[in-house]
């Protein structure tokens, strides 16, 4: 698998992600073949969909205040946090265990970082609408059968430093299902499931960095996939009673019910 980090020029609310990207591969010289991936951050993609909220606009509600004076949080910024998560476990100072369409993730993926001037930047509205969406740009821009992946960061627990997490993917199966395989010794294997989107995630998440990069995008040729035009998506994500962490936790502090 080679991977490729593609720099491009600040990218700014409403800004043509596929432009963006093509502007990039021109200045890398490079070209796009059939069964590539394309890697995409997601604050990038927020911002092109205008999804950044400005602070100041921002009117905390006493439970926010709560939550912001217990972990050290900006009142704003927590309410942020609460409008984004589906529901809220807990927290250090600075961050709140939140969980966000079925993943189980700092501050609701809510970001201040590389964010305009008082403002934070919190997931796609929709990540796999927007993933479908791009791909299709991409294609029609480029003319190649491509993958998109949309790539965040995440903590995992007891481990130190962040890692590549796929929010959303289009164009072939996240997920490897190796049960029923047989290993080296001729065992059954019984649980094994690996994630190939968030294997592709973590490969780009290292080039794209977290900080002043100004890489956005990552081409992928030659990876372990194989493209699935037109087929649904599988879920990457667990029920919290079938997750190993998640289950064990105490009920959440604030829980949102969907209708």
């Amino acid at each position: 698998m080679q991977l490729y980090p593609l720099k491009s020029k600040l990218i700014l609310p409403g800004d043509s992600i596929t432009a963006r990207l093509v502007e990039a591969l021109s200045a890398a010289n490079l070209g796009v073949k059939n069964g590539d991936i394309i890697a995409v951050a997601s604050k990038v993609v927020s911002l092109s969909e205008g999804n950044a909220v400005f602070l100041s606009k921002v009117k905390p509600t006493a439970l926010a205040k709560r939550l912001g004076g217990r972990f050290e949080m900006l009142p704003e910024f927590a309410q942020v946090v609460l409008d984004e998560s589906d529901a809220v476990y807990g927290g250090v100072p600075g961050v709140l265990l939140t969980l966000k369409n079925g993943d189980a993730v700092a501050n609701s993926g809510v970001d201040r970082k590389n964010a305009p001037i008082e403002s934070v930047i919190p997931w796609p509205v929709n990540p796999q609408r927007s993933a479908e969406t791009l791909r299709r740009t991409i294609i029609q821009k480029l003319g190649k059968k491509i993958g998109v992946v949309i790539v965040d960061s995440r903590v995992t627990p007891l481990r130190l430093g962040t890692i590549g997490l796929a929010i959303a993917c289009s164009g072939f199966q996240p997920v490897r299902d190796a049960r029923g395989m047989r290993d080296l010794y001729g065992r059954r294997v019984r649980m094994t499931l690996q994630s190939l989107a968030d294997g592709i995630a973590g490969a780009a998440h290292m080039l794209m960095g977290e900080t002043r990069e100004t890489v956005p995008f990552v081409l992928i040729q030659e990876a372990p996939i194989k493209l699935a035009a037109g087929k649904r998506v599988v879920s990457m994500t667990l029920p919290v009673k079938d997750c190993l962490y998640m289950s064990q936790m105490p009920r959440p502090l604030v829980e949102k019910t969907r209708t």
